[in-house]
């Protein structure tokens, strides 16, 4: 272990003391900032106070009673002028009352003796509300406190040092102390030593077998690593065994503590006369012994060396955090203000609450309005994906219209090209997913079932398909067909349809309903009031407008497939005719053959045709045939005006007016106007305040307060 820092003076000298002084003063705000700190820990026999005397010059009141009870923070400063004052910083979850009465103890001293700063102490027992000692009749109350007594030490000659010092660590109960009372002082020391701005000091003693101590053991749990914690070895003087300085010089030169060990001398029980000058001279003798040659060689033995290394250690830690602390109470504070904001100006009576709902039913308003338009920019909630609600509702669209096309039918069609075969849409995983999110909604549950979804292949057979329905439905028509016979076909060709179709309302209905929630939470920061609103004044209304726009689409399937077939598109005679002409084309291709000018060559332009094979386009046929050529022509022709009339009807009539844009969209459901019909009674349960919102009112009121405090520290 290599030597310390030889000079506390230099770091008074270049101003590095600010740093510590900004540290300090964060501590003073009380906003729960961690900070760049020296926490000592021990157990209650380990020379821990006897060593804080020895740092800081602070002589604490011996005696029954007075061990420390809550953390003490012990700040020296160096000032031309003596004093010390002692103040009580409260708990960072103290109410404004409780933090004003502690915040209200404040004692200034110039000079004083044991017997009147143990009645200081008492005091500030009593206003933490702890015991004040054994043989005080207070037992009802608390034995410790996580309350922080801060004790200020100006002078001349004093160093640039604040370390704290928590309640010593105990084994066994006393009586007087309990088994919580140990729990709360582990916790307590835990949460000090846990904060990675907390410079460990583990105060042990040299006799103690560090593999057994118990300071070390809590020391190890926090820093792992061993990066921030500082092992002092107390009570040297009591050392007299050869095997005992030679394993002290051992645990000194090891790496198992990346800051090292320091041997320190601690003030004798038959020594509480002398003076700390004295105690000092009494240290120096002993390190000064041939015994202690190699620790005190490595810079590593006595107070003034430990003071020297704490003061750089702390220093250089503060410098190196003071960016992360600006950061860290940068987002608090934006996170606190935008709480604040959300909840809005206090709200006492039915205008007032009136307004502040109006405002956000504007706000949401709008929001929705840029999410249909997808004007993404300016929002940042609209950089998650499900949030980018068009784009989403479009991309369902195409997919719906895509499998439609490929897989909408029963029967592949003759002459017409099977879809790609890598065909694998992703609207399949996407409806699939919204299946079964949405079958966890509580609201969408009786909506969205979590049902499977087979988009199955059409099959290959639709002659034998449309046989099959001719056979079973002809009547006494000599050379035509059952006027019902095209119904029959298209019904049984387009049966798929009321599931896709059902399915892709559901996935759309998701969407939607995903993306209000989720703007609900943006916009109505306070969940109170967002619950009520969403159950008395929007639930029902959003939910009504999801089964209508599930009964629109039910219906247009209804008029769709089990209606008369009926077109006014051209389209249909066009497709019809192309049907026609490519199957008399196909049969002319059969009995044709190429023609030859009298030198035999072929004529490209030109085909042949024996008169006597023309027969075979028309009388060969049965009747049977001849009506299931004639129904797959008309059948294709009208499956392909319908499917894309249909597809557009559900797209623009169901999922574009019923659920985007409509006046009965869910989306529409919360506006101003639903806000100016409230009477007084629905505005107040929905918007007035509680007392648990006029609790997170002041609280935040008093956080802000706090972290703009931290922010000009550190800034300044």
């Amino acid at each position: 272990m290599g030597s310390t820092r030889s000079e506390a003076s230099s770091f008074d000298g270049l101003g590095n003391h600010v740093y510590l002084e900004k540290q300090d003063k964060l501590r003073d705000i009380g906003v729960d900032i961690h900070t760049s700190q020296i926490v000592v820990v021990g157990g209650q026999s380990s020379g821990k106070s006897s060593l804080l005397e020895s740092l800081t010059g602070f002589s604490f009141p011996r005696g029954q009673g007075l061990c420390t009870r809550y953390a003490t923070q012990i700040t020296l400063r160096r000032n031309p002028v003596k004093s010390t004052i002692i103040s009580i910083t409260p708990r960072s979850n103290a109410d404004q009352a409780l933090a004003e009465r502690l915040r209200g103890f404040h004692r200034e001293l110039e000079d004083f003796d044991g017997k009147t700063l143990a009645s200081i102490i008492e005091e500030a027992n009593m206003v933490m509300g702890i015991r004040s000692g054994p043989t005080k009749d207070d037992s009802s109350l608390p034995m410790f406190s996580d309350d922080i007594l801060k004790i200020e030490i100006s002078g001349p000659e004093k160093p640039h040092l604040t370390v704290i010092d928590v309640p010593g660590l105990f084994q066994v109960t006393d009586g007087v102390t309990t088994d919580l009372d140990k729990q709360m002082v582990e916790n307590m020391v835990r949460r000090y030593m846990e904060n990675e701005r907390t410079i460990v000091l583990a105060v042990l003693t040299c006799l103690t077998d560090p593999a057994t101590e118990g300071v070390l053991q809590f020391a190890k749990a926090a820093d792992p690593n061993g990066e921030r914690t500082v092992g002092v070895l107390t009570k040297a003087d009591v050392v007299s065994e050869q095997a005992v300085f030679r394993k002290l010089t051992e645990q000194v030169q090891s790496t198992t503590l990346k800051l090292g060990y320091f041997v320190v001398r601690n003030r004798g029980a038959d020594e509480d006369d002398l003076d700390l000058s004295e105690c000092k001279s009494k240290e120096t003798l002993l390190f000064a012994k041939p015994q202690w040659a190699d620790i005190a060689k490595l810079g590593r033995a006595g107070v003034e060396a430990l003071r020297t290394e704490l003061q750089v250690l702390l220093t250089d830690l503060a410098k190196r955090e003071l960016p992360k602390q600006r950061s860290e109470v940068e987002k608090r504070l934006r996170d606190c203000r935008a709480k604040r904001d959300g909840m809005g100006p206090a709200r006492s009576g039915p205008a007032s609450q009136r307004e502040y709902l109006i405002n956000l039913a504007s706000k949401f308003e709008g929001m929705v309005r840029d999410g249909l338009e997808g004007r993404y920019e300016g929002h940042p909630i609209f950089d998650t994906t499900h949030m980018r609600l068009i784009t989403k509702i479009v991309d369902l669209n195409e997919g719906y219209s895509d499998i439609m096309w490929k897989k909408g039918h029963n029967q592949n069609f003759a002459d017409v090209p099977n879809p790609d075969g890598l065909f694998k849409m992703k609207y399949e995983e996407a409806v699939k997913d919204a299946l079964e999110s949405g079958s966890e909604i509580p609201e969408l549950s009786d909506i969205v079932d979590h049902s499977e979804v087979v988009y199955a292949d059409p099959e290959d057979s639709i002659m034998a398909f449309i046989k099959e329905c001719y056979l079973t439905s002809r009547g006494l028509e000599m050379g035509t067909f059952n006027g019902g016979l095209l119904s029959m076909c298209f019904r049984k060709q387009a049966s798929k349809w009321s599931d896709i179709t059902e399915t892709h309302i559901k996935s759309a209905i998701v969407a939607i309903h995903k993306f209000i929630t989720t703007l609900l939470q943006h916009v109505f920061v306070d969940q109170r009031v967002r619950e009520e609103l969403w159950q008395i004044a929007l639930v029902d209304k959003i939910q009504s407008a999801y089964r209508l726009a599930m009964v629109h689409a039910k219906r247009l399937v209804a008029i769709e497939i089990n209606g008369r077939p009926s077109t006014y598109n051209h389209y249909f005679n066009d497709d019809l005719q192309k049907a026609r002409l490519q199957r008399l084309e196909g049969g002319i291709d059969e009995i044709s053959s190429p023609a030859h000018d009298n030198y035999s060559n072929v004529i490209s332009s030109k085909v042949q045709i024996n008169p006597k094979e023309l027969t075979k386009l028309t009388v060969n046929k049965s009747n049977a045939e001849q009506v299931q050529e004639d129904m797959h022509d008309i059948l294709k022709s009208y499956y392909k005006v319908a499917r894309k009339r249909f597809v557009d009807t559900i797209c623009r009539h169901v999922v574009e007016d019923s659920l985007l844009d409509g006046a009965g969209s869910p989306l529409r459901v919360l506006n101003p106007a639903l806000i100016v019909q409230m009477d007084d009674s629905q505005l107040d349960r929905i918007a007035g305040e509680d007392a648990a919102t006029r609790r997170e009112r002041q609280r935040l009121k008093l956080e802000i307060q706090g972290l703009e405090a931290a922010m000009k520290v550190l800034k300044s």
